[in-house]
């Protein structure tokens, strides 16, 4: 499983592939059927192998359990690409999920939050760090520090002030750190404040 999240990290769910796996790993194709029924199933134990830690931590207050939960999400999805590209073509269905949903609707409904609204605000903030880890990984993780920064600068540089005040104002010093743990931190306390 370590060799083939290593495999989908670096080229990607798309490129990931049993023959390639099997090369990889210098054993025959078949070898692996022995250890998974197909790709789906292979895909499913990548899935389950990096949830592995991630629960929603059992405290007094459903909005900093969930907080800390999706944050330890975003940097598990942001060591593992391949995480966050799993969740967004709906390929996870292992038991760590429902576990993860059981407890952090629990939480919610027990602390008076309605279970329609529980399950809405959960996955507005899954949604909002699978979206935050796959627009942050190419600006942020990459490319060299700064470069981000730099390119953003340099675009700001050639508009016109008179056309784009705003943008070439002191009030877009921020942008170049909206791909930051500072960025996510800020959107997620506004989606758990339910």
């Amino acid at each position: 499983m370590t060799t083939a999240i290593d495999l989908a990290d670096e080229h990607g769910l798309e490129e990931l592939s049993m023959p390639k796996l099997s090369k990889r790993l210098g054993v025959g194709t078949m070898t692996l059927y022995g250890y998974v029924q197909n790709k789906e199933d292979l895909l499913d134990r990548i899935a389950e192998q990096i949830f592995q830690g991630l629960d929603v931590p059992s405290v007094d207050d459903w909005q900093q359990g969930l907080f800390r939960f999706f944050s330890d999400f975003r940097a598990a999805a942001v060591a593992h690409p391949t995480l966050a590209q799993l969740l967004a073509t709906g390929r996870v269905t292992i038991p760590a999920v429902f576990d993860i949903l059981e407890g952090s609707f629990r939480q919610m409904t027990e602390d008076g939050v309605p279970i329609e609204e529980a399950v809405r605000t959960f996955y507005a903030a899954l949604t909002y760090t699978i979206g935050f880890v796959l627009w942050e990984i190419p600006r942020a993780h990459m490319q060299a520090e700064g470069d981000y920064a730099d390119q953003w600068a340099g675009l700001i540089s050639q508009l016109d002030t008179d056309q784009y005040p705003i943008l070439t104002s002191k009030a877009t010093e921020a942008a170049p750190t909206v791909a930051s743990t500072e960025q996510f931190d800020w959107g997620l306390r506004r989606i758990l404040v339910a």
